[in-house]
């Protein structure tokens, strides 16, 4: 498939062909009901939102979680965070997308900065079914922004050698996020848009979701 946007920012182009083996991502971002449970069982520190009233609803995405809590609960379930590049794939599928939709910019297919969708924060992660992407896997545009499992360098689609699983630069002080939140405009929950996060740092604009290789 087609990775990144020549139209994006200057961290998604140049756009280059990618491969990327079989895998499997999860259709929803992990919950707060999914993380605690995570946490009874002594195996995830607790995040920092779980208990607030709107924030740490059962239902909705857990935010808060830093990156390195993220690697810890995908562990626990047997499973791992996708690269940058599964990502992606699964995002916007084999054409040129820019959302997880065809089309222009829908505010009611995804959770996003005053889109007027009926949620101040974040919904619930089964929700926005029409906005999901190709492989049916919802909220990969907006709700909640995702961990992957890659370092950020903004050269990186410059610079990166490997274009079959690539698996991001072999270290860095950023780990990548992407999908954008509810605090997000349309620009920034495209599906080739990227930023940069400290990984030891929470933030509660900021979930994931696991994967696993193979079919």
């Amino acid at each position: 498939f087609t990775m990144g946007d020549q139209n994006g920012e200057p961290d998604e182009y140049p756009e280059r062909s990618v491969s990327v083996g079989s895998f499997r991502l999860e259709k929803f971002e992990v919950s707060n009901a999914q993380y605690r449970a995570c946490v009874a069982a002594k195996a995830c520190d607790p995040a920092p939102w779980l208990d607030d009233a709107n924030l740490g609803k059962d239902d909705h995405p857990v935010v808060g979680a830093t990156w390195l809590d993220a690697e810890r609960y995908c562990a626990w379930i047997g499973r791992r965070l996708p690269t940058e590049a599964e990502w992606e794939y699964a995002a916007r599928g084999p054409d040129l997308r820019k959302w997880t939709w065809t089309g222009a910019f829908d505010p009611k297919r995804a959770n996003t900065q005053g889109a007027g969708d009926g949620y101040a924060l974040t919904a619930p992660v089964a929700s926005f079914g029409e906005g999901a992407s190709p492989f049916a896997a919802s909220h990969l545009c907006g709700n909640a922004a995702e961990w992957v499992a890659d370092y950020y360098d903004p050269t990186y689609h410059r610079t990166g050698a490997s274009t079959t699983d690539p698996t991001g630069p072999t270290s860095g002080r950023e780990r990548v996020v992407r999908g954008g939140s509810y605090r997000d405009p349309s620009h920034l929950v495209r599906v080739s848009a990227r930023r940069a996060q400290i990984p030891t740092e929470a933030d509660n604009t900021i979930g994931f979701r696991c994967a696993r290789s193979g079919g």
